[in-house]
């Protein structure tokens, strides 16, 4: 599920910022570095990374596939971009029934903790790279200069 977050009058570091995130993922023994781009767009910077699980998990449907962030713009205004993907989440999920009749939890336990993977691992990383984003930045962080965008 992509997340996207806009950053405004911050005054960061994006490269360190974009440094620091390469590193956490490649701190992350299941994952591997399988792309970087940077250049521009229109005249607008970007730089992107893109990490996939080395193995195939045990339990498959839900669990972590792939990674990607990108940060788009200058150190005043500027986007970063989070992507996670898991295996088979196209498909319909066995026991989503239960679910909805149930409940999450319930739902969950039926259908295996690996639903919650990849969702885990992407709320995880958005919150480091929150904090990321707070050590580059010249400016305090604060509510007014952030806009988060969920589809």
């Amino acid at each position: 599920m992509p997340f996207v977050r806009r950053y405004k009058e911050m005054k960061t570091d994006l490269k360190a910022l974009y440094k620091d995130i390469v590193k956490e993922l490649q701190n992350e023994k299941e994952l591997n570095i399988v792309e970087e781009k940077n250049g521009e767009v229109n005249n607008v910077p970007f730089m992107s990374v893109t990490a996939t699980r080395s193995s195939i998990p045990k339990m498959l449907m839900g669990s972590l596939r792939e990674v990607t962030v990108t940060i788009t713009g200058k150190p005043e205004d500027y986007l970063i971009e989070l992507h996670t993907g898991a295996w088979l989440s196209n498909l319909v999920m066995p026991y989503a029934s239960a679910s909805i009749i149930l409940g999450p939890a319930v739902g969950a336990v039926a259908g295996g903790t690996a639903g919650l993977i990849a969702i885990e691992y992407g709320r995880k990383l958005k919150n480091r790279i929150k904090e990321l984003v707070k050590n580059h930045s010249k400016s305090d962080y604060s509510s007014e200069k952030v806009e988060t965008f969920m589809s």
